[in-house]
């Protein structure tokens, strides 16, 4: 079978996505994904393990977690079952957070419910004088959030194991940048999610009830662990902009729509 042949098939059955069917080849022959079309026309052996991925698509599993591997802000992040997948519109908070400082050095980061740590690595990787504290409840997430970090940013990041809802039990500086992407799916959006959404941790996607548990929580936490003129950026599910934003304890904040037109992210300045 040719590499072309493969690729048609996986498409046709598996991944209609052009672009997710070259990181399959990619990944299932160790072919670097831009030089995939220089080999279109190489003969290929459909393995028992590169079936075995085929087989894990073919039940609804996520690419991410078969090849281990998701794109953010440019980047390679190693993901597995641990951690929720990163997603497109959480690299507005990655924009945010280096638009806002940008050309500061020395800069000090808390990004609470880190899963795979891909927001401060991201961060990191662009800014090679900052540091960052990582806090998530699960120390699985955590060995994930370790992987992503060290690649990218060695030797300039801290993993903390705590509970985002006692916060402040687990740190008590103050940082120039928080950022937070929490549970924010209700139980009703969480039962209601296609299966490929089942495959992710449900405690990094639902906070069990309305929602807005972990926004009640740290908002109200957040200026104490906040410099002045520092900045908190949360990522908001869709329709949560106003219940968010009304717990806040002082309203200098903005709004941060994502592609499709969405109220996505929360900016808070601590003024």
């Amino acid at each position: 079978m040719k590499l072309a042949e493969f690729i048609g098939f996986v498409r046709e059955n598996y991944l209609p996505n052009r672009h997710d069917a070259l990181e399959l080849a990619s990944k299932a022959f160790d072919i670097e994904y831009s030089k995939v079309p220089l080999h279109l026309s190489d003969d290929v052996t459909v393995s028992e393990d590169v079936q075995k991925m085929l087989d894990r698509l073919g039940e609804g599993e996520p690419l991410a977690y078969v090849i281990n591997n998701k794109s953010f802000y440019g980047l390679d992040m190693y993901v597995d079952g641990r951690v929720l997948i990163p997603r497109p519109e959480t690299e507005l908070i990655v924009s945010e957070a280096l638009r806002h400082f940008k050309g500061c050095r020395s800069l000090k980061i808390l990004d609470v419910c880190t899963g795979s740590g891909c927001i401060p690595a991201a961060i990191l990787h662009e800014m090679p004088d900052w540091t960052a504290d990582v806090l998530d409840i699960s120390a699985d997430a955590l060995a994930v959030a370790d992987i992503n970090l060290n690649r990218y940013a060695a030797g300039r990041y801290r993993l903390i194991q705590g509970d985002a809802l006692r916060l402040t039990e687990y740190v008590c500086e103050k940082y120039d940048i928080i950022t937070c992407n929490p549970p924010y799916l209700t139980e009703e959006e969480w039962e209601a999610s296609p299966k490929s959404l089942k495959y992710e941790p449900k405690n990094a996607l639902s906070d069990g009830g309305d929602g807005l548990l972990f926004y009640k929580k740290l908002l109200d936490m957040i200026p104490d662990l906040c410099h002045i003129n520092g900045v908190a950026l949360f990522e908001l599910g869709q329709g949560q902009h106003e219940s968010a934003a009304v717990l806040l304890k002082q309203n200098n904040y903005k709004k941060i729509k994502d592609y499709q037109g969405i109220e996505r992210v929360l900016a808070w300045t601590n003024l």
